[in-house]
């Protein structure tokens, strides 16, 4: 199929309109995601480290989510701008009508749900077992490995510490403060300095040189103060596995599975690409306006549907886990919805009219 000039050009103003849409929102979540993860790492929850891992694990997970919204938006920007210039007019007045346009717009929606249903098969689960692995390090790790100098650190059993300062090789920490609460009693300890150290076990603890230990409550008749020269706490070893979700399952696991969860899952991942296809088909209708209208006077309308489609579908999945409603309706009634809403906006814009007098032309 020979693509016309004006093929060529409807199908860039739609590229470029959904990427552009597609950087902003991925922009704006990511923003959000940035200060969620430095509260983590400020809280201690993760290491500095595994900020950027945990970073680029979410740009492709929103990713994926967003397709969907930004190939509806940039349609509508694209045809909205098109409308807004009279362009659009211009080409109807040429004999270029309806068939025409549905030709450029499955040129960016076809390949896109392709992408997007590759993505969801192979790509997603591989983007959860990474973060799960992720997160199984991190616990992994002693909890001495991911304080953070120059701030209180909240420990387990409700201990915190507070270390001034560490050498440039980060092994010897100078002015340490740790309370903790043992045998119902109040410990503190003020230290000099402190460093790792492995016995001849290979059991590992955090070495305080030169510090003072208070048991008790400063004026009670049990309070003790210690002086010492080295005081050892022993660190535990902690190994914990990856945590393997229905996310993180391969598309034969999730076919071959009859866990609700699975099942559930399994439709997800199909969903997402049919939402796309039947989302380009509406944005088309959705994008008709006046010239003298706004350019995007459509737009909050569409945002509504969408949030609408997409409520619906994550309603659908919950279904389907709680066994509400069986596995072949599953998630397939909304897309039946959205796809007799779309026909009756493409009938009431005169898209399927101008489709049936083409087709009894030909």
């Amino acid at each position: 199929m020979k693509l016309s000039i004006i093929d060529k050009y409807i199908a860039k103003e739609l590229l470029i309109a959904c990427l552009s849409v597609l950087f902003v929102l991925l922009v704006i979540v990511l923003s959000t995601e940035v200060v969620h993860l430095l509260s983590w790492v400020s809280q201690g929850f993760i290491p500095i480290t595994a900020l950027m891992a945990y970073l680029m694990n979410s740009l492709f997970e929103f990713a994926m989510v967003l397709i969907p919204l930004s190939m509806l938006m940039g349609i509508l920007i694209a045809f909205g701008r098109l409308y807004r210039d009279s362009e659009m007019a211009a080409m109807m007045s040429a004999g270029i009508g309806p068939m025409q346009w549905y030709r450029p717009l499955m040129m960016l929606a076809i390949p896109t749900t392709v992408l997007l249903l590759l993505l969801m098969m192979f790509a997603r689960p591989m983007i959860n077992l990474q973060r799960a692995q992720i997160a199984a390090e991190i616990q992994s790790q002693a909890e001495v490995d991911t304080l953070l100098v120059g701030q209180f650190n909240r420990a387990s059993k409700g201990s915190v510490l507070f270390l001034e300062s560490s050498s440039e090789d980060s092994q010897a920490i100078d002015s340490v403060f740790f309370q903790q609460q043992n045998e119902n009693n109040n410990h503190v300890d003020l230290a000099a300095s402190t460093e790792s150290y492995f016995n001849a076990d290979g059991r590992r603890y955090m070495m305080m040189n030169d510090g003072t230990h208070y048991v008790g409550d400063a004026g009670e008749a049990g309070f003790k103060i210690i002086r010492y020269r080295e005081y050892g706490v022993h660190i535990a070893d902690k190994q914990v596995e990856a945590h393997i979700s229905e996310k993180s399952k391969s598309m034969t696991e999730l076919w071959h599975s009859t866990e609700p969860k699975d099942q559930a899952e399994l439709q997800w991942r199909l969903a997402l690409p049919i939402a796309t296809i039947i989302v380009a088909f509406m944005a088309l209708p959705l994008s008709q306006t006046d010239p003298r209208s706004g350019r995007y006077a459509k737009l909050a309308l569409a945002l509504v549907l969408y949030l609408v489609y997409s409520n619906f579908l994550g309603i659908g999945k919950t279904w389907i886990v709680q066994q509400k409603v069986p596995l072949w309706v599953g998630t397939w009634w909304v897309h039946l919805i959205a796809v007799i809403f779309t026909a009756y906006l493409l009938k009431r814009s005169g898209y399927l009219i101008g489709l049936g007098k083409k087709s009894a032309g030909a």
